[in-house]
């Protein structure tokens, strides 16, 4: 049965860290475990993943400081579960657990059609970090 959990306690796992690599640049166990650590210390986070029996099919990790908004900070779906409804899911999830006005995001060319397609408002950042990698500004009003 397929559930949404709350995965930062067990963010370290290998199988979570795995979806996780799905969103990172780069993704080094190195630059994993920093993540996950810095995601773990931060009270200001929440993390959800979508399971399935034993099987990791989604991560979102969120920071909630802002009380009307809520920023996504990594949204990641395996890739062979990817265009299954997963990311949606735990957007939604968030939503109904947060009731934020709305919800934000940066993301580059890879992802912003799943965002534009749930509906975000999508701004061009251009190449923000001079790296050659057009970025955007992703935001979605709930209310």
């Amino acid at each position: 049965m397929e559930q949404i959990v709350e995965a930062k306690s067990i963010l370290k796992k290998k199988d979570l860290l795995a979806v996780l690599a799905e969103s990172v640049y780069n993704p080094t166990e190195e630059r994993l475990m920093n993540r996950a650590n810095n995601y773990i210390i931060n009270p200001n986070t929440a993390v959800y993943a979508n399971k399935e029996n034993d099987t990791y099919k989604g991560i979102i990790v969120i920071d909630f400081s802002n009380i009307n908004a809520i920023e996504i900070l990594d949204i990641a779906v395996s890739a062979s579960f990817q265009k299954s409804g997963i990311g949606s899911s735990l957007i939604n999830h968030c939503i109904n657990m947060f009731h934020p006005d709305e919800i934000i995001a940066e993301t580059d060319d890879d992802a912003v059609e799943f965002y534009e397609k749930f509906g975000f408002h999508i701004l061009s950042l251009g190449d923000k970090y001079g790296a050659g990698i057009m970025r955007y500004q992703c935001t979605f009003k709930c209310k």
